[in-house]
């Protein structure tokens, strides 16, 4: 069997076992190079060894009888045929290795004993040796060629796997400078909570337990978030994410920080949860200047109101001086009719400058009042309630319509916004209009809409309605704090004021409070 995996050991066998069959002293196996049927001499013995293939499949009776029928040639004298070169053998038996498909090459057999011949029973047995010989060689070179494909499958199998192996390092690396290097803390951990992985900027940030649990019960999550435990435990056992905003984490020695924690399921390549990922994003240096940007907001706003108070007070006060001055002139005149005009004018002003102290002191206690609940249906009918002999008396028609059940709101803030928008929607509409105070739940917001159909808003007075002091009333009717008052009322409580022209004439304002905190 050896044989059969090995063509050199091949030829060898098959070369003694004919000169031993033949009674032969010579031979030679040469074989096919694949290339226009020329050989190469593979083995010798004997004389053979000088001897040279290419000459002998040169001769035409060669090449006719061997090559092209595949049958053994036989000659008894093979130096008249072949000339000098073989002129010393004794006989010539020259036998074709032909596969199914190839010649893979010739036996070449000779140099008998004195007196010998090659029989008929020995070319019959020469054409059963060259098929056998045939068949062994086919054989041997089908092993050696899956040999050489197995080893350079092998060996291609071994590159790619060598190259795999060095992206896979390669990725492995990247993967790992990359969660270093990330701007956020990055914690993995187990479906037992157990911390498993933490970045750079985790170590830094987060505290330094086995246990995420441990870990957060060390920050005041549970003032933002009381039911926390049982939300990051839902991240394993529901694959539900869970969140706070500002969490403030207190470390020995050094500053405290304000965290934003979101946390993930961690799935497998089943899409298994097999455990958790938190991101720790560290937003201290953020709400800090977001507390400074609402300071420095929070002075710009009162440089501009201060500005505006004085302007506002400025004016009826310098009135008021002038009247003064001629109600005193008026008495050294004794004329006692005109200082009493005057100083009924310098009253008025008077009026206007309390007004406006009056509604700045609403502004400034506008978070106050009582909280206590009161049904919408019942805040919008009061509000018209409130307002129904000015509308008599200007002709107009106020309705109240309300959707359902809704939520009861605090009264003593929202009582006044209603209020005011009523007040402003009934002066603005002429006889015969109507103004509408409707409620109603949309999502999870509470909206309530005040329209009516005046004459609108002029465009290029919207975008400064909401600015203290200005007034689209007639000098004297208004302060412009109303609407102020009105929208600081509804933001405080996480809701938005807006105003609008209606298509079909007249306008509406909305508030939208979300129902949580209405």
């Amino acid at each position: 069997m050896a044989c059969l995996k090995d063509p050199d050991a091949l030829q060898k066998e098959a070369l003694k076992g004919a000169l031993e069959m033949f009674r032969c002293s010579s031979g030679a196996v040469c074989l096919c190079d694949g290339q226009h049927n020329r050989m190469r001499l593979g083995l010798a013995a004997g004389t053979a060894k000088g001897f040279r293939p290419a000459e002998l499949l040169d001769v035409d009776l060669v090449r006719e009888v061997v090559l092209g029928e595949r049958r053994p040639l036989v000659m008894k004298d093979p130096g008249l045929t072949l000339g000098s070169e073989m002129g010393g053998w004794r006989g010539l038996a020259v036998v074709p290795i032909a596969g199914p498909t190839r010649l893979l090459g010739v036996l070449v057999l000779g140099d008998l004993a004195e007196g010998d011949a090659f029989t008929p029973s020995d070319v019959a047995l020469m054409t059963a040796l060259g098929n056998v010989i045939a068949v062994a060689a086919e054989t041997a070179l089908v092993h050696a060629e899956f040999r050489q494909q197995i080893e350079r499958r092998f060996s291609e199998a071994g590159a790619e796997l060598a190259r795999a192996s060095a992206e896979l390092q390669r990725l492995k690396t990247f993967n790992a400078e990359l969660f270093q290097s990330a701007p956020v803390g990055i914690v993995v951990f187990d479906r037992l909570f157990r911390v498993t992985f933490r970045n750079s900027a985790a170590e830094r940030l987060w505290a330094d337990d086995r246990s995420i649990l441990d870990a957060a019960r060390r920050t005041d999550v549970a003032r933002r978030d009381p039911e926390w435990e049982s939300g990051l435990r839902d991240v394993v056992h529901m694959r539900r994410p869970w969140w706070a905003e500002e969490v403030i984490l207190e470390r020995p020695g050094r500053e405290a920080v304000r965290l934003n924690l979101s946390c993930s399921p961690l799935l497998s390549g089943r899409q298994d949860v097999v455990g958790g990922v938190l991101i720790v994003e560290d937003v201290t240096q953020r709400v800090r200047m977001e507390q400074r940007l609402a300071v420095s907001e929070r002075l710009a706003g009162v440089g501009r109101l201060a500005a505006m108070v004085a302007h506002e007070i400025n004016n009826p006060l310098d009135g008021i001086i002038r009247l003064v001055n001629l109600a005193g002139r008026a008495g050294a005149e004794g004329d006692g009719e005109r200082v009493e005009r005057y100083l009924g004018e310098a009253g008025k002003g008077l009026q206007r400058m309390v007004t406006i102290v009056r509604d700045l002191l609403d502004f400034s206690r506008s978070a106050g009042g009582a909280v206590e609940p009161m049904p919408i249906q019942d805040i919008l009918t009061e509000a018209a309630q409130a307002m129904a002999p000015a509308a008599e008396q200007g002709g107009v028609e106020i309705v109240v319509a309300c959707d359902g059940e809704l939520a009861a709101l605090r009264s003593g803030s929202l009582y006044h916004v209603v209020l005011n928008l009523v007040k402003n929607a009934v002066e603005a509409t002429p006889s015969g209009g109507r103004v509408r105070a409707a409620a109603r739940a949309q999502g999870d917001a509470l909206v309530i809409e005040v329209a009516d159909t005046g004459p609108g808003i002029p465009p290029e007075s919207l975008p400064r309605l909401f600015e203290p002091f200005y007034s689209l009333k007639a000098v004297g009717k208004g302060t412009g704090l109303g609407l102020v008052i009105s929208k600081d009322l509804v933001e405080k409580q996480g809701g938005t004021l807006t105003a609008a022209n209606r298509p079909e004439g007249g306008a509406v304002f909305t508030v939208r409070i979300p129902m949580a905190t209405a």
